[in-house]
């Protein structure tokens, strides 16, 4: 956790630390749905030989890499709701889609 973010979980009145966690992750899962839209995006443009998206491909790697950690630390942790951890999966599941038909 950052400074700013125990500062703002310190000086929140009226949300309880709790409610701020939840939404510390939701943020995370809108992070990673919009990568995953950018992602597929440059898949497909790639397929069809678009040099621009395959030279982003180490950027989005990077960034893939970055938000699967924090992700998987949660749900190792038990931090995710059940109902953060079905976009969770059903994130992913627009990649296996995508990606295998």
């Amino acid at each position: 956790m950052t400074r700013n973010e125990t500062i703002s979980i310190l000086n929140a009145p009226e949300k309880n630390k709790e409610e701020l966690i939840l939404d510390k992750w939701d943020e995370k899962l809108n992070d990673y749905d919009n990568y995953v839209k950018e992602y597929l995006i440059h898949y497909k443009k790639s397929l069809k030989g678009n040099i621009a998206s395959l030279s982003k491909y180490p950027y989005l790697k990077v960034k893939s890499e970055s938000l699967s950690k924090k992700l998987n630390k949660g749900i190792k942790k038990e931090l995710l709701t059940k109902k953060q951890l079905t976009k969770v999966f059903k994130i992913r599941e627009k990649i296996v889609n995508a990606c295998c038909n």
